[in-house]
């Protein structure tokens, strides 16, 4: 006897590794910001901002990802509060690969820039 899956059944399977790696991922390098987020509301709202990403043309699993990794950082409804990010989603002119690695490069940065921050802040002398 042999199995046969349906192409849904595929797909849950998929979906379910995708999810499960990102979460992995989000758990492993942001233990603090993501303890608060049981793993059911997690991937909820990670598949919720992967769909998403499908409507700028992020449909590989690593675009798609990197979308999701972004929402988490910076927040749901980045790719319309931040101007640029907005401008990089919406051109007809990069490919999604592109778009994806801009947001990781702007994501970096940004998170670079606030910890050179903090560590300055942490340095300078009390009054």
């Amino acid at each position: 006897m042999v199995l046969q899956l349906e192409p849904v059944q595929y797909e849950a399977m998929g979906r379910a590794s995708y999810l499960q790696r990102l979460r992995e991922l989000i758990r492993e390098h942001f233990p603090r910001q993501s303890a608060g987020i049981d793993d059911d509301r997690l991937d909820e709202r990670l598949w919720a901002q992967t769909l998403l990403a499908r409507r700028y043309g992020l449909e590989d699993e690593r675009s798609a990802a990197r979308f999701a990794l972004s929402a988490f950082l910076l927040g749901e409804g980045f790719d319309r509060s931040i101007p640029a990010l907005a401008q990089i989603l919406d051109s007809d002119q990069l490919s999604p690969s592109r778009k994806a690695q801009a947001l990781e490069d702007f994501t970096l940065l940004l998170f670079s820039i606030l910890e050179r921050q903090r560590s300055a802040a942490e340095q300078e002398p009390a009054p």
